[in-house]
């Protein structure tokens, strides 16, 4: 898969859970692709500033992605808005 239609599904995910009390994150299964890779898109997404509430944990097998409280930031519902595209 595609690493932007990754990014874009991740994000429509956590808007599409941003009412709900717990976040789900099994949809991350969903989208077949490694572990590693998955944290690393995550990562990215937290350090461009598309994603808040979730803590990145080091550790000597990888990084460990623990979703607190994830919630878009304005520069992440923009990147939805502007690639709506992609859903389809």
């Amino acid at each position: 898969m595609d690493n932007m239609k990754i990014v874009y599904k991740v994000l429509s995910e956590v808007h599409k859970q941003m009412d709900d009390i717990s976040f789900d994150e099994s949809f991350i299964k969903d989208l077949k692709i490694s572990d590693n890779r998955v944290n690393k898109i995550i990562e990215t997404l937290l350090d461009e500033g598309y994603l808040t509430g979730i803590k990145i944990s080091k550790s000597k097998t990888g990084n460990i992605v623990m979703f607190i409280s994830p919630r878009l930031t304005i520069k992440g519902m923009e990147f939805l808005q502007e690639n709506s595209a992609m859903e389809k």
